[in-house]
């Protein structure tokens, strides 16, 4: 019984005395063929993946960057594109500047930090706080907020709170939390940290 030739996509066998042996080259053969263009479609994929992660913002639109509403919002620009998710990423979006007269939707600045809801959300991450290190925080005041809309608001906020128990002249913390409020007003912290020291 005669042993089966290895094919390599270096050479491949032309020996046709058996049929299946034909075939097998015949499919190595196509097979050898495709290798670089199946090579060049995933250098395209990783290529194109990479400019996925690094691109800041592509129009979907032909109108023109400085296109503006007729109440006056208008789309933010490049510029303000790549400022906005280099925010995002340095600060895991707690520290967002506003754009109040762009319409684009998204995480946002908020600037009312009198907002009921608002306020029920970092009292409520105060307490979290409190249950899971055993302490006695209170609610002070909001610094920053950003927010999105998801089923009701996903907040990041940014807020001081005292610990008077411990010191009642104590200086107020900065702390930081990220906070659900649904529609129906139930509200749910996924997680509440003193604000991380920049490094």
């Amino acid at each position: 019984m005669s042993e089966r030739p290895s094919v390599s996509c270096g050479e491949v066998s032309t020996d046709s005395s058996e049929g299946k042996t034909h075939k097998l080259d015949s499919d190595k053969s196509a097979l050898c063929q495709k290798l670089p263009e199946i090579e060049k479609r995933k250098e395209v994929k990783e290529e194109t993946e990479e400019e996925e992660e690094r691109r800041v913002y592509e129009y979907t639109s032909g109108e023109d960057d400085d296109y503006v509403w007729p109440d006056g919002k208008r789309r933010r620009t490049r510029e303000e594109w790549a400022l906005y998710y280099k925010q995002i990423k340095e600060s895991e979006g707690f520290d967002v500047d506003p754009s109040p007269d762009t319409f684009e939707f998204g995480l946002t600045a908020l600037t009312n930090f009198e907002d009921e809801s608002l306020i029920k959300c970092a009292k409520r991450a105060i307490e979290h706080f409190n249950e899971e290190n055993n302490t006695s925080h209170e609610f002070v005041k909001i610094e920053k907020t950003t927010c999105i809309v998801a089923a009701g608001c996903s907040y990041n906020i940014t807020f001081l709170a005292k610990d008077y128990k411990v010191d009642v002249e104590a200086r107020a913390q900065t702390f930081q939390a990220k906070v659900w409020h649904g529609l129906c007003g139930e509200i749910s912290v996924s997680f509440c940290r003193l604000k991380p020291v920049p490094s």
